[in-house]
């Protein structure tokens, strides 16, 4: 039985041709709700304000833009997500066709004896087909409409695809500077603490140093050489990570790569602009709102299966062309399909569908409050960032001085050892906190632009 929706279509005499069908056009629509999602005014620290585009362009790092370039051309997940936009427009042509009238020809020639009589005889057909499916209840209509969300979908899927290979490319990228960064962070003290071991060495030798000085400036130099290695395979992992990325092996990345180019920053307060118009750019809620008006649509495909297809049809058959087609058979005229007893299987068909369009709706809305969420994260962290990076950097200098001060007295012998090799160890985690302050920050901003979809400004 057709749905209450569809039942208040119907006419009191069921299934006429002529006037009565026509008035039946547009039945089983495909109705669809909205969102039950009110935004707030603005994104916390937000500024008003929207700037959509090459997002990463604003750690001005020309390496990174080269990066993101070849994966745009080359990377393999976003070369599939565009045969499914070629897939997806494929369907849709098919949908649209089945709104045209379908038109068939035929041929057929024969040469033999028949009846065993001996004489040879020749005969041929031709024949033509036409046939056209009324769209009276909507189903090709409402088919069509899905079809077409679903090249949206895919094309939405496409921009969100291409989204997160920049941001993985550009995190990759903040994770490369940043290994580099420890690595010279750490070799540089390296140097330091080995003369402060040789310094250490001839003022035992000349007894001016204890022998327990000398082992805990070789423990220094041990603690970091041994930091070197971890910080090297975390070079590698990114390259490598890069090189997955951007199709191509590692080895093609190594000599424009190795070199440290310093830690990308970014300089500028974020502005994300009003939170709908924020929500509304993502793909992967344009994505959820497609989906959903594809299953609508489908709702509207199995209500129109509760009632008759009308088709019309018509054929013409010359035979023996040869000959000048002297019989020419033809016939024309309209057929009803009626789905009289279909033993529930057009009602289970439309409560699956309708299942399927409120669990879409329900994806939808989820997609926006989680596009929601992760934009106020995303702020809040980046803003958070730069209050971090001002501290550590304080820290740094602070960590700095106190090395040269524990070396000077050290060194005319008003000061012990320990207090160096303590200095030494603050400075190098303070840089290395810096190094990390400065990462964070870089893979919080690039958080924040693809939760809105590139919408962060300068």
């Amino acid at each position: 039985m057709p749905s209450h929706e569809a039942t208040k279509c119907l006419p009191r005499r069921q299934f006429l041709l002529g006037s009565a069908a026509l008035a039946l056009a547009g039945c089983a629509p495909a109705s669809m709700r909205g969102l039950d999602v009110d935004p707030a005014a603005s994104f916390g620290e937000g500024t008003p304000g929207r700037q959509a585009g090459d997002w990463w362009l604003a750690f001005q790092e020309q390496q990174l833009s080269a990066l993101i370039a070849q994966g745009h051309a080359r990377n393999l997940d976003l070369a599939q997500a565009v045969e499914q936009i070629r897939a997806a427009e494929a369907g849709a042509g098919m949908a649209r066709s089945a709104d045209l009238p379908q038109i068939g020809a035929t041929a057929q020639g024969q040469r033999g004896d028949g009846d065993g009589s001996g004489r040879i005889s020749e005969t041929s057909t031709a024949g033509l087909n036409v046939s056209w499916v009324l769209d009276i209840f909507g189903a090709n209509r409402n088919a069509k409409r899905a079809a077409e969300a679903r090249v949206d979908a895919s094309r939405a899927g496409a921009a969100a695809t291409k989204l997160i290979i920049e941001g993985a490319i550009a995190a990759a990228y903040v994770d490369l500077r940043f290994y580099q960064a420890n690595l010279s962070l750490t070799r540089r003290s390296l140097e330091s603490r080995r003369k402060s071991l040789e310094l250490t060495k001839r003022q035992f030798e000349f007894g001016d140093a204890a022998k327990l000085s000398v082992v805990q400036a070789e423990q220094l130099v041990a603690e970091g050489e041994a930091q070197l290695p971890q910080y090297e395979a975390g070079v590698d992992q990114a390259i490598a990570r890069l090189a997955n990325l951007t199709a191509q092996r590692s080895a093609a990345l190594q000599g424009t790569l190795k070199t440290s180019g310093g830690q990308p920053r970014t300089k500028f307060k974020a502005s994300v602009g009003v939170p709908a118009e924020v929500i509304r750019a993502r793909p992967d809620v344009q994505l959820a709102e497609s989906l959903y008006q594809a299953a609508a649509y489908d709702v509207g495909v199995a209500k129109a299966a509760f009632w008759p297809s009308v088709r019309l049809g018509g054929s013409i058959l010359p035979t023996n062309i040869s000959g000048g087609g002297n019989v020419k058979p033809w016939s024309l005229g309209p057929s009803i399909d009626l789905p009289i007893f279909t033993a529930g299987a057009n009602r289970a068909n439309l409560r699956a569908k309708e299942a399927k369009a409120a669990e879409a709706h329900l994806a939808w809305q989820a997609a926006v409050y989680g596009a929601i969420e992760e934009v106020e994260v995303a702020l809040a962290s980046y803003n958070r960032d730069g209050r971090v990076v001002s501290s550590q950097q304080k820290l740094v200098e602070t960590s700095r001085q106190a090395v040269e001060l524990a070396q000077a007295n050290f060194s005319i012998g008003e000061g012990a050892f320990m207090a160096v090799l303590d200095a030494e160890r603050s400075y190098l985690g303070a840089q290395q906190g810096l190094a990390a302050a400065q990462r964070m920050r870089g893979l919080n901003f690039i958080q924040l632009s693809l939760a809105t979809a590139g919408g962060t400004a300068i």
